[in-house]
This record gives C-alpha cells, structure tokens and sequence, in this order.
C-alpha cells in the first residue's frame, strides 16, 4: 500500500507542461499514461499504476503572481542510478525545465545520496535522487 494515491497540481500550460514531462519521465522508468480535455496523469504505468501525478489546468489565483521558482510544489522521484539522475536532468533542461541543482551528492558524499533538481514550466520543483546502499 502506497502512502499516497496521487497528487495533483495546476499548470499555466498543459500542453507546455504535457511536453515537458513526456521528455523527463521516462529517465526515471515513468510516463504519461492518460491525457483528458484538461490535463494528464503521469505514472510507472501497468508496472506501477499508483501513486500517480494529475497535472491539469486551470486559474483559482493560488500560486499566482509574485511567485518564484521553488515557492511552489517539491516533488522528489526515486531514480535507480546515478546515471539515471543524470539522464533525468539533461532531459529535463532540454525539454525547457530551469536549473535549480545539477547532479551531485546532497550531504557528505558518505551518506550516498546523489540527486539533482530542476524547475518545471510552472516553477514546481521536481527532484531525482538515487541513495547508494553503504558498503
């Protein structure tokens, strides 16, 4: 049993966002697995069905205005190497995302979390990390 079902959040521009995250997602064994008229779903699809991401549009004036990157959400994906943090964020800039941390470890480099971070269209923050079991 997962913690969470799903989480769901606004984008100013779905089709920005859908392209956005049908470009990284797949770097963490994710992707899109359902588009409606107002947003997408973005899951480990048959192999992982749940927990999953609805990103869908509209204005309720939350969020909006003076924010800046990283006031809003913080996600955090589990990658299953460095190699894929790495992917996952060369990905991500290249299909528009902002930096907010290149590849690196987070912490003394003894405790073995390596992650990267980055902004999507919308300013959320979405994280990749890989925790290297201690020898």
């Amino acid at each position: 049993m997962s913690l969470f079902d799903h989480i769901g959040f606004k984008a100013r521009n779905v089709n920005r966002s859908l392209s956005f995250y049908e470009s990284c997602m797949p770097e963490l064994g994710l992707e899109v697995i359902a588009r409606s008229g107002s947003g997408f779903f973005v899951s480990g699809g048959e192999r992982a069905p749940v927990p999953f991401l609805w990103i869908h549009g509209g204005h309720d004036g939350a969020g909006d205005g003076d924010d800046k990157p990283g006031d809003r959400l913080h996600l955090m994906f589990t990658a299953g190497s460095r190699e894929a943090v790495e992917a996952f964020h060369e990905a991500a800039l290249k299909a528009g995302g902002r930096e907010s941390g290149g590849p690196a470890y987070q912490g003394p480099e003894e405790m073995g979390y390596y992650a990267a971070l980055v902004f999507d269209p919308d300013g959320n923050t979405l994280e990749a990390g890989f925790r290297e079991r201690k020898r």
